[in-house]
């Protein structure tokens, strides 16, 4: 049996005990969770996410001598010199600069290079055998290349950045393509048929 005393000394011991865990929690930070490795991406797969200020920073300064200019903004498409328009698609791929021959194919409105300037997601995205097209921006002594994939929507490549998520501006260089070169009624044909 145990005695008042006894059974005393164990209430305090406990009392301390459960007041020295307490005092010891709440001194204690909680380190945060790890972060979550994404998995990678599969092919023809991309994420967004928000640019960080410098990435921001970077698109404005590349944009801001077309922004600012009087001049109008030209675009300009690399064609292939030697390849001929023979109804499929891969002629109309960009090749290296060497073997092209750049094609006007219309000024650009303010606006929408000013939309573009205001973007604020950038694209990751995997490896892609899809094609590209290279485009320049040129307005004065001023030039800017772009690049851009028909076949994913999302985005551009602009020099020295991050690639942009612009669905807006990608649609518009695809629309000059259109209008030149009247790829999208082939493409219609092709699937129909």
């Amino acid at each position: 049996m145990y005695t008042p005393t006894c059974t005393r000394l164990q209430r305090m011991a406990l009392q301390l005990c459960c007041g020295a865990s307490l005092a010891l929690a709440a001194c204690t930070t909680a380190t945060p969770p790890p972060v979550a490795e994404e998995p990678p991406l599969m092919a023809g797969e991309a994420r967004f996410a928000p640019m960080s200020k410098s990435e921001k920073k970077a698109l404005q300064v590349a944009l801001a001598p077309f922004l600012r200019r009087s001049a109008p903004v030209e675009l300009w498409y690399l064609a292939h010199k030697n390849r001929k328009d023979n109804g499929t698609f891969t002629w109309c791929i960009s090749p290296a600069e060497s073997e092209g021959t750049w094609v006007n194919l219309g000024t650009i409105p303010a606006k929408d290079l000013q939309q573009l300037a205001e973007q604020t997601d950038r694209v990751e995205r995997s490896d892609t055998l899809d094609y590209w097209l290279a485009f320049e921006l040129r307005s004065g002594s001023h030039r800017l290349s772009v690049s851009s994939c028909p076949a994913e929507e999302f985005g551009v490549d602009i020099h020295s950045c991050v690639p942009v998520r612009a669905r807006n501006f990608h649609k518009l260089l695809w629309q000059f393509m259109e209008k030149k070169y009247a790829i999208q009624k082939r493409f219609d044909k092709t699937v129909h048929e």
